[in-house]
């Protein structure tokens, strides 16, 4: 009886300690701590993982853009460097407790023709809570590919080639730092090949004239094309040390720098595209025995035995090359029209010399000229390679003649303006001593005899300029700049400009497309920088995945 009673009562027992819940949930918690805390911990590692490969993917999209607008750089190291800057200042060395990370063949890849490149790199990131799961650390990655693409495009660098460029610059001159910024820019567009299909490029150099070059002599008035051409009695002597010939064969004196068609007050014509029609007269800077700037024989002024005008470079010594005579502060380097050709475009850039005075309103309108469709068929020596459709007139109508229409399918016009200074137009505080393309040389029936015929304020017949002084001069020249570029981006053309060093910002500012078309630059650095971040937007590099 007795063991029956104990024995019911052990098995009621053990029913209610079956029944019974209390404190369970203290045990289930229990054992579910480790994998709470670890799911918690797992958020937050996680967290800060996409962090850091949101950072590495930024880093290496800056990166892989640099290779992709430097890949044709003489030397490997130097792509890996310029996207180690880039990556760097996206990706601080440290971040998140990570390893530095370099930019090297392992991480920087391309193909064989360097249009296509592939950039990764992985990031070993501390964990904080996950540790407790075990995992001491998480391994972050991230790709990039660039495609380099060309959209099809004439571009004309108006390039200033005035004597403040050979001032130097961060251990060089401006006009070095200008030749390796330009040649940097075409090697971006054109990468490793000669031509590209549907891109043409051409150069501007400017000073206070421009020089369009001998083989346009047919854009010259009647009478001066005789004289240049005749063999006896020309009033411009024949100079055997200019062997740039026209169709005919004939070697000039004249080096190809023309005046402007129209007044530098209420002029029109000088601020516009319209085509050459007979209408111009030669560059010419008349020996004067006041002029100390440009004394050399060639005149029948000032006691000279020399009875006609010459175009020999110094004292009717054609062995000389000096800086005096009719041609003086005519730039070296003629226009280069719109060529296919990179070895030509670079051999061009590498020809400028600084020398001579400013005036940007003059550069800026011949770089109009330059790519302006009014001007198809007139550039001597233009290109005819690749010209594709012209989609403007018929589908079937291939183009004979650069530059194109505007807004032809699929194409880009434009112009990237470069000055390191102030629009002066060579003028000084003696300024009838100093010759300029505005000036009038055929108004004194072409041989002038008084010593003010480029007299600032006589020569354009305008009382206005008698009571202006000289500082006024830089706001004239600014605003036919700013005329001419208005035109320009009316008509469809995208400007850049690029300030180095001294100038009026604002002015070249108002020049641009946008301000986000408008550079200064400081230093020699600044001014690379600022044409590769041109040609990087020119070239259409993009990140494909």
């Amino acid at each position: 009886m007795i063991r029956k009673i104990y024995s019911g009562a052990f098995q009621r027992t053990i029913r209610e300690f079956a029944r019974n819940n209390r404190g369970a949930s203290a045990v289930i918690i229990a054992f579910l701590a480790i994998p709470i805390f670890g799911a918690i911990g797992l958020s937050i590692d996680l967290g800060r993982a996409y962090v850091l490969k949101s950072k590495l993917s930024t880093a290496l999209d800056a990166a892989g853009l640099a290779v992709g607008r430097n890949i044709f750089a003489p030397t490997d190291a130097e792509i890996y460097a310029d996207a180690q800057k880039y990556f760097d200042a996206n990706f601080p060395s440290g971040f998140l407790g990570t390893d530095p990370i370099t930019m090297n063949a392992q991480t920087v890849q391309w193909d064989g023709t360097r249009e296509n490149i592939r950039l990764s790199v992985h990031a070993d990131m501390g964990t904080t809570f996950m540790n407790v799961l075990g995992m001491p650390s998480l391994t972050v990655g991230s790709a990039t590919e660039i495609k380099r693409q060309n959209r099809g495009m004439e571009l004309v660098m108006v390039l200033d080639n005035t004597g403040s460029m050979s001032e130097g610059l961060s251990g060089s001159t401006r006009m070095a730092v200008l030749k390796t910024s330009a040649k940097n820019l075409i090697d971006t567009l054109y990468g490793n090949d000669e031509t590209r299909e549907k891109l043409w490029v051409g150069i501007v150099p400017y000073t206070m004239a421009v020089n369009v070059g001998p083989q346009n002599i047919d854009w010259l008035k009647p009478f001066y094309k005789t004289n240049l051409k005749s063999n006896s009695n020309s009033i411009f002597t024949h100079d055997s040390t200019n062997t740039a010939l026209d169709s005919g064969g004939t070697v000039y004196g004249w080096k190809g720098c023309v005046e402007m068609r129209d007044h530098l007050i209420d002029g029109t014509i000088d601020i516009s595209d319209d085509p050459p029609a007979d209408d111009f007269v030669p560059y010419f800077w008349n020996d004067y025995a006041r002029d100390s700037d440009n004394d050399f024989n060639g005149d029948n002024s000032g006691g000279d035995s020399v009875t006609r005008n010459d175009w020999r470079e110094s004292d009717g010594d054609i062995s000389i090359t000096s800086s005096k005579g009719p041609n003086k502060y005519c730039p070296s380097a003629p226009i280069l029209p719109l060529t296919a050709e990179k070895s030509i475009i670079k051999s061009h850039i590498d020809d400028m010399v600084a020398d001579g005075g400013t005036a940007i309103n003059i550069g800026m309108t011949w770089g109009w000229r330059a790519i302006s469709p009014r001007w198809r068929g007139f550039w001597h020596g233009s290109s005819t390679l690749n010209l594709p459709m012209n989609t403007k007139v018929s589908p079937n109508e291939a183009y004979t003649n650069l530059p194109l229409e505007y807004n032809e399918m699929h194409m880009d016009k434009v112009v990237i303006l470069m000055t390191d200074g102030e629009n002066t137009l060579g003028l000084n505080t003696s300024a009838y001593d100093i010759y300029h393309a505005f000036a009038r040389q055929e108004l004194f029936d072409h041989a002038p005899t008084s010593p003010y015929y480029y007299d600032y304020r006589g020569f354009l017949n305008q009382s206005a300029l008698y009571s202006s002084p000289y500082s006024n001069y830089p706001d004239i020249l600014d605003d036919k700049v700013l005329a001419t570029c208005t035109a320009m981006k009316n008509a469809g053309i995208i400007v850049y400009t690029v300030l180095l060093v001294d100038g009026n910002s604002s002015m070249m500012r108002d020049c641009a497309t946008s301000p986000k078309h408008a550079f200064v630059a400081t230093s020699a650095a600044e001014l690379q920088d600022n044409f590769n971040t041109i040609g990087e937007e020119l070239s259409n590099l993009r990140i494909s995945k």
